[in-house]
């Protein structure tokens, strides 16, 4: 195996952890980190040892001064595959070409800094979610209406809790109030069905990729992981339809339905 002198592993231990921190905070799965940690780091001629969980990194990695070990605390997670794919092509860029230490820095630095979704998009998206699967669930075009309506107010306040730091749960928790309030205000139009229209606008809160990456977890033996994200998953939901419930029975308490 090539060896690599003493500064040129620092370097790489901290392309391969930093690489892999931008892959968990973007959502990635587990095992797709550790692989592209490892993966990196023999690319260099670099032989390591990566064990991620949701929260956290540990690379243990033999070089020619001996063993380094370097720990990273994950505090923030989204969901963001964009991100995902581009760091997917510049690992793999990095095992055929091997470019220095700069080059990929600053690609790294432009990948974390890139802009997201604005909140039009966002809240676009978040609309045409709501319309979409009200129709698929049997609603009628003015129920869909009605949901495009709620799922923007939930695009909105995804980007207001986006501007800083803030407790997930909380965030799902008054998502779902505010589909039940909203979503039962439209009972107040004839033949419109409350319940099926906060239903649209509430799937685009479901931890849909969090349930999908704890059971690839699972299935690729990472135990703790997997059994770590399903949890937070369940907890989300739990969260939504406590919000949710409270919503609808906020809105009972004034008599119209």
């Amino acid at each position: 195996m090539q060896m690599v002198h003493s500064m040129d592993e620092d370097k790489i231990l901290e392309i391969a952890v930093r690489t892999g921190s931008l892959l968990l905070m973007s959502g990635a799965e587990t095992y797709r980190v550790e692989e592209t940690i490892v993966r990196i780091c023999r690319s260099y001629g670099l032989s390591c040892n990566a064990f991620v969980l949701p929260t956290g990194i540990f690379v243990s990695a033999e070089g020619s001064n001996g063993s380094m070990t370097v720990v990273r605390r994950i505090s923030h997670r989204t969901v963001d595959l964009s991100r995902i794919s581009r760091l997917n092509a510049l690992s793999r860029r990095i095992q055929k070409q091997k470019p220095d230490y700069r080059q990929v820095m600053a690609e790294l630095d432009e990948i974390s800094q890139a802009r997201g979704y604005s909140n039009t998009v966002i809240s676009a998206a978040y609309a045409l979610t709501a319309f979409v699967y009200v129709l698929f669930f049997g609603g009628t075009l003015v129920e869909s209406a009605a949901a495009v309506t709620v799922g923007t107010v939930l695009g909105l306040l995804r980007f207001l809790f986006r501007q800083g730091s803030s407790f997930p749960f909380i965030e799902y928790s008054l998502g779902g109030f505010v589909s039940g309030i909203l979503g039962s205000l439209f009972s107040l139009i004839p033949g419109v069905n409350p319940y099926l229209v906060t239903i649209g606008a509430l799937t685009n809160l479901v931890p849909g990729v969090a349930l999908t990456n704890g059971i690839r977890d699972l299935l690729q033996g990472d135990i703790v992981s997997g059994i770590s994200r399903l949890g937070e998953a369940l907890m989300t939901v739990f969260a939504i339809a406590a919000g949710t419930g409270m919503g609808i029975a906020a809105w009972s308490l004034t008599g119209v339905i």
